[in-house]
């Protein structure tokens, strides 16, 4: 495609995608939604606190946690450390509301805890529940900050250096490493402060069924539930509050993560060379094992269990509560699923090449733009394009992939991004300079090198569309339910076998998806 069509036609993805949406979203809650109104209704304010308060503790522990793991397998050399990063960074394939399904399954009464051992934890239904499983959540975006820093060459120099200078470890921390990755400590918090506050699945699973709403559960209650005249514009006022706070959250946050660059250079990361004391490696495991392992094995065994308040004992396994489950609805919501989150991937990766393109030959960045809808939580992504589109798509399929499609779009421009960086100018020169044209040389040159980028953006758009919730539980209509939807609905009408069932076949595709995403980040990078 000619820059000339390139340019208007990348204008007019942005304004479909971003600003018309977010600006009509904008204009409903300041002109029809009567902002003061809507604060003053019964429940709201105590949404708000709950939702603040509960994402600062979140991101707490989750940077306590994430920082805590990345020092030991940066600074340390843990017990298997390569399989410990794994295993901290699966976390994150895991859907949150199918993490807060499995703490229920093996935590809350009835699980697997109080079947082993006739103990349980009330607090896991509950606001505390909330906030665990939240930070859970969030620690794996708090280790890949803070490592990240903690890998940078002057870091390990600095360290290495107060080391040599007879420093014992606790002061070389606290008076060298802390002061110099601060920023990505700072950033790190803030990151997980704006995936807490934007979260849906952990608060309506484990929050409504003690009464603790938050914003995004409020929304969703006065969309999906709601009869009363003007709920609908309680729902635009509080979305557009989460995008708003989400948005100063993530630019402030960018702006630090991105001063911990300056702490690399081109020699790379000097390698952990002391043994990690015997606690720490056992610290970290049981960290994995507490928050991963189990719960998705309570999960698994409530799946396979006939029915809740037996024992998991081998003797009452079955598998009739999955094929039970996958009836008729469910066979074409996964089948829905499956095809929404492919095109949504294939067009992700087709904006994400045309921004790409642009910014190969010099015109503004396109990035930005898709990283402020990744950054917009996924319940104001789907109040404003109801009100954008709805009028026209609303309860349509379509209007689902655009969401998806500006939602993740981010995801497909990153490895783009980073791939065409790494593409030396006099490749493409020296098959201009052989007559080729700009789409053979895009044909046979460009996409080739760039193969493993292309198909790593499209399988990262795809696993977090094919397990998205809160834009489809919102947007959905007759007809065009998801499977992450419909195992929503299971919960809620209080069937835990069935949700539990669905909920691994679910969290099993997205591993088996997810899994080539490891490989490819290899090939990506040889690439480079």
């Amino acid at each position: 495609m000619s820059e000339r069509l390139a340019r208007p036609a990348a204008i007019a993805l942005v304004g479909v995608l971003l600003v018309f949406p977010l600006g009509r979203l904008v204009f409903e809650a300041l002109f029809d939604a009567g902002p003061f109104d809507v604060l003053a209704r019964p429940g709201v304010r105590t949404a708000v606190f709950n939702s603040i308060w509960s994402s600062v503790a979140a991101a707490t522990l989750a940077l306590l946690a994430g920082a805590a793991l990345a020092y030991v397998t940066d600074r340390l050399r843990p017990v298997a450390g390569s399989a410990l990063r794994a295993a901290v960074v699966a976390t994150l394939i895991i859907p949150p509301f199918v993490s807060a399904l499995s703490w229920q399954a093996t935590f809350a009464p009835f699980g697997l805890l109080d079947d082993l051992t006739g103990l349980s934890l009330g607090w896991v239904e509950g606001r505390a529940g909330v906030v665990v499983v939240l930070a859970v959540n969030s620690a794996p975006l708090a280790f890949l900050i803070v490592a990240a820093a903690l890998r940078s060459s002057r870091a390990g120099d600095l360290d290495w250096s107060a080391r040599a200078a007879g420093a014992g470890p606790g002061r070389v921390l606290r008076q060298v490493t802390i002061p110099l990755i601060r920023p990505a400590l700072v950033g790190g918090w803030l990151v997980g402060f704006a995936a807490a506050l934007s979260s849906f699945g952990v608060p309506i699973v484990l929050g409504s069924p003690a009464g603790f709403d938050t914003l995004t559960t409020r929304v969703f209650q006065a969309v999906a539930f709601s009869a009363q005249p003007g709920a609908f514009g309680e729902a635009v006022m509080l979305a557009t509050m989460l995008a708003g706070v989400a948005l100063v959250v993530v630019v402030v946050s960018d702006a630090g993560i991105g001063r911990t660059t300056m702490l690399a250079d081109e020699r790379g990361p000097i390698p952990p060379t002391e043994r990690a004391p015997a606690w720490a490696s056992l610290a970290a495991w049981t960290y994995v094992a507490v928050t991963l392992v189990v719960p998705l094995g309570g999960l698994v065994l409530r799946a396979v269990t006939k029915a809740i308040g037996l024992s998991a004992a081998p003797a009452n396994w079955t598998l009739a509560n999955f094929s039970g489950s996958l009836d008729a609805r469910t066979w074409e919501a996964f089948g829905r699923s499956a095809l929404l989150a492919a095109t949504a991937a294939i067009i992700a990766v087709l904006v994400a090449g045309l921004f790409v393109h642009l910014e190969r030959r010099g015109a503004a960045r396109w990035g930005p733009a898709a990283l402020v809808m990744f950054a917009v939580p996924g319940t104001s992504v789907a109040i404003a394009m109801s009100i954008a589109y709805g009028r026209w798509l609303a309860n349509t399929v379509l209007i689902i992939v655009i969401a998806y499609v500006a939602k993740l779009l981010a995801l497909a421009h990153r490895p783009l991004s980073s791939a065409i960086a790494g593409l030396h100018a006099n490749q493409t020169r020296a098959a201009a300079a052989s007559g080729a044209s700009p789409g053979r040389t895009l044909r046979r040159i460009v996409t080739p090198l760039m193969r493993p980028a292309l198909v790593a953006g499209w399988l990262l758009v795809f696993v977090l569309a094919v397990h998205e919730l809160t834009i489809s539980s919102l947007l959905h209509g007759p007809g065009t339910e998801t499977l992450a939807v419909v195992i929503l609905d299971y919960q809620q009408i209080g069937d835990p076998t069935a949700t539990a069932a669905l909920a691994v076949v679910l969290a099993g595709v997205v591993g088996a998806v997810a899994l080539p995403l490891v490989w490819l980040q290899r090939a990506w990078q040889g690439t480079r």
